[in-house]
């Protein structure tokens, strides 16, 4: 049995969660953290944060899907901002965080669960290169939202922009005041705060998680004694997955040319993610019959350390060139010690 995305987060010491962000403890070890502070983990914080929310269209929107959901929010102590647990149906937040920090969180996390209410946004029957594409707009679609609670929220609360502008996320909140500013459009201002997710040092940690958990699949189907073929078989299409998830709550969609998506730029991981998957998928593809090009491979960029580009498929034959070649010259080592 194949472990589900949100499973193989929760079975081992995974660091990187949909927040997508650490709490700032100065990296003091967290236990240490929570004894020099006191937190109010209290039902009536819980209800300060709601009416925070309450007080701009997406933060309302964003309560009325939870009602709609039934989601769970609890306060949890962890060294990140928040998570969604879609098996348990529940937000985590990080009560040592402030409260303008966990409003946004709280908007991040109920738009994964919005997502998780569209579609199977991380199947292990994606090919990688869907998995990569679903996987890295899940993550700058629900980022995208929080900008435009903070932009919506900008007189309102101004502590809850400040919020933002000092995280890791800030150069989407600036890409997003740029764009409205130029045009007035909020919609396009969305989409081009989602699309300078892919600019983020973050986006190289998700794709650290993707390689891990489609490294962990492949091993599993290569110990499988009967075929699995639907697994790394669907090639859903970027168009669909945009169309899917890159729209407001009231269903107007605000990214509409999903390519985007598929550039060079965007669709890409480097050379040492690269060969981690190729060594996983190597063993699989012999069992399974499986092509470069049918799971995507030759799509997916690849920067190596000196900046020069090339594809997964190209790395997926060197890796198995220098495999060939080293056990070739195993295997005239064993001859030579036979003699």
């Amino acid at each position: 049995m194949v472990l589900s995305y949100h499973e193989f987060l929760a079975s081992g010491n995974i660091t990187r969660f949909p927040s997508g962000q650490r709490s700032a403890t100065n990296h003091r070890p967290l236990a240490k953290a929570f004894k020099k502070q006191r937190v109010d983990q209290s039902p009536a914080r819980l209800e300060r944060l709601k009416k925070m929310l309450s007080e701009s269209k997406t933060g309302q929107q964003t309560l009325d899907f939870l009602e709609q959901k039934g989601s769970k929010i609890i306060f949890e102590k962890m060294n990140y901002y928040g998570y969604f647990s879609p098996d348990n149906n529940l937000v985590a937040l990080n009560p040592a965080m402030s409260d303008e920090d966990l409003a946004v969180t709280f908007v991040h996390e109920m738009r994964h669960a919005w997502q998780d209410s569209q579609m199977d946004t991380t199947s292990p029957e994606m090919t990688p290169k869907s998995f990569f594409v679903s996987g890295f707009a899940i993550e700058a679609d629900a980022c995208a939202a929080e900008v435009m609670y903070a932009h919506e929220m900008r007189e309102k609360n101004p502590k809850i922009w400040a919020a933002h502008q000092k995280s890791n996320y800030a150069p989407m909140s600036t890409a997003f005041e740029k764009t409205f500013k130029e045009t007035g459009d909020a919609e396009k201002a969305r989409a081009d705060a989602l699309l300078k997710w892919y600019d983020l040092k973050v986006k190289s940690s998700y794709a650290d998680t993707y390689v891990d958990y489609m490294s962990q699949v492949a091993k599993e189907l290569k110990k499988q004694k009967e075929l699995e073929p639907q697994y790394f078989a669907e090639n859903r299409s970027t168009k669909l997955i945009v169309d899917t998830l890159c729209k407001d709550y009231d269903g107007k969609q605000f990214l509409k040319d999903g390519s985007d998506l598929e550039k060079p730029e965007k669709l890409s991981i480097n050379e040492k993610q690269a060969r981690k998957l190729s060594r996983a998928l190597i063993p699989y593809m012999t069992k399974y019959r499986r092509t470069a090009d049918q799971l995507g491979l030759d799509k997916i960029t690849v920067t190596r350390p000196d900046g020069e580009k090339t594809t997964c498929a190209e790395i997926l034959k060197q890796v198995k060139a220098e495999r060939n070649k080293s056990a070739a010259v195993k295997a005239a080592a064993q001859k030579g010690n036979g003699r």
